[in-house]
C-alpha cells in the first residue's frame, strides 16, 4: 500500500492533505518567476509546506486511500495509523522521511521537523506543459555608441559658399556722383556767382554751418526808408533763384537717404555673446555683422543688409529654412 503516492495525488486538487496522527501538507500558490543570477525561468507553481500541528483527521485521505484499495473505511483509517506511527519512529532514530514526488522531512539540532519539497514536481495543474528554461541576458550596445555610428556614417555637410557683397553698393557710390554732375550743369543767373561759390565751398569742406542767403542776410543797425520799386522779370528770377535750397546741403543729402532692410539672427544682453553669433555666421558663410542696439537695449547680429526689399524677403525665407527659423526681418532709415 503506497500511501506517499495517494498523498501526491491529491496536492493537485486540493490544498491541504493531512496524515492524521503526523501533520499535514499544504500547498500555496507562486507565480513566475526568474532567477537573478542563472536567468532561469520558472513557471506558476504550488508550494508544499509541512505543518507538523495538523494531526486531526479530515477523512478526505482515508477516503481517498477506501475507494482506491477497495477496502472498508475503518480498514483505511487503521492503515494510515499504523503508516504515521512508523513515520514518528523513523524521526526518532535520527533518519530521513522521504515521501515520493513531495519531499523529505527531518529533524534538526534543535529537534524541530523541516521539510524540503521536490521542486521536480509542479502541482498547480495550469502550469501543466510549461517547464523552467533558460534565457541569456540580451546584450544592447550602449547609447553613445550607436550615436558615434551614426556620425561616421553622415555625409558630409557642403560649406556654404560666401556670398559676394551687393550689387546696391555700386549704386550707392555712383550717388554722389550723378547729384554733383547734374548740379554742375544746371543753369543760373549773374546774381547767383556769389552764392554758387559759396555752396561750392560747404559741399567741399564738408561744415555744417548754415548757409545764408541774400534775403537771410542781417539787417544792418540804420534801416533804410521803405521805397517802392518795381520789380523786373530778371530780378524776380534772380530772386527766386536765391531761394532755391543749396545743392550739397545736408538737407539735399538726408533726402537721398533710402530705407535698407537687415536680417536679424538674434539679441543679446551681453555683446560678448553677440560678436561670437557673427563668428559662427562668417564661419557659415554669411556676411554677419553687429546691428547696433534695440530699443530693448539688446546687441542685435544681422545676416546681411540691403535696400532690395524683395531680396530681402527672399534671404529671410533661405535662412529661416536652412539656419535660423527665429530669423526676422527690421527696416530702417
Amino acid at each position: 500500500m503506497n500511501i506517499d503516492q495517494y498523498i501526491s495525488d491529491l496536492l493537485y486538487k486540493h490544498d491541504c492533505v493531512i496524515l492524521p496522527g503526523f501533520g499535514g501538507f499544504v500547498g500555496n500558490y507562486s507565480g513566475a518567476r526568474v532567477h537573478p543570477i542563472n536567468h532561469t525561468f520558472y513557471p506558476p507553481s504550488k508550494n508544499i509546506l509541512f505543518n507538523s500541528k495538523l494531526t486531526g483527521d479530515d477523512g478526505l485521505l482515508a477516503h481517498n486511500l477506501s475507494v482506491s484499495e477497495n477496502i472498508s473505511y475503518e480498514e483505511a483509517k487503521i492503515a494510515l495509523k499504523s503508516f504515521a506511527k512508523n513515520c514518528e519512529n523513523k524521526l526518532k532514530e535520527g533518519k530521513t522521511l522521504s515521501f515520493d514526488k513531495i519531499g523529505a522531512i527531518r529533524k534538526d539540532v534543535e529537534g524541530s521537523l523541516v521539510f524540503s519539497q521536490d521542486n521536480t514536481i509542479n502541482y498547480f495543474e495550469e502550469s501543466f506543459g510549461l517547464p523552467s528554461f533558460v534565457s541569456q541576458p540580451i546584450i544592447r550596445e550602449k547609447i553613445h555608441r550607436q550615436l558615434e555610428k551614426k556620425f561616421i556614417d553622415r555625409k558630409p555637410i557642403p560649406q556654404r559658399p560666401k556670398k559676394k557683397r551687393p550689387v546696391y553698393l555700386v549704386y550707392l557710390a555712383l550717388v554722389p556722383i550723378l547729384f554733383f554732375t547734374g548740379w554742375y550743369f544746371l543753369p543760373t543767373g549773374s546774381d547767383d556767382k556769389n552764392m554758387q561759390e559759396s555752396s561750392i565751398g560747404i559741399s567741399t569742406g564738408l561744415t555744417d554751418e548754415p548757409v545764408l542767403t541774400k534775403k537771410e542776410t542781417p539787417a544792418s543797425k540804420t534801416e533804410t526808408p521803405f521805397k517802392e520799386t518795381t520789380i523786373t522779370p530778371a530780378e524776380h528770377t534772380s530772386e527766386n533763384a536765391s531761394t532755391k535750397p543749396v545743392p550739397g546741403s545736408n538737407s539735399a543729402i538726408f533726402q537721398e537717404k533710402k530705407p535698407y532692410y537687415l536680417i536679424i539672427g538674434g539679441a543679446f544682453q551681453f555683446e560678448a555673446n553677440s560678436k561670437k553669433l557673427i563668428d559662427q555666421l562668417h564661419i557659415k558663410g554669411y556676411d554677419a555683422e553687429y546691428a547696433g542696439l534695440s530699443r530693448h537695449g539688446l546687441h542685435m547680429v544681422c545676416y546681411l543688409k540691403t535696400e532690395d526689399k524683395n531680396e530681402a524677403l527672399m534671404n529671410l525665407a533661405i535662412i529661416r529654412k536652412q539656419d535660423n527659423p527665429t530669423a526676422w526681418l527690421l527696416k530702417r532709415k
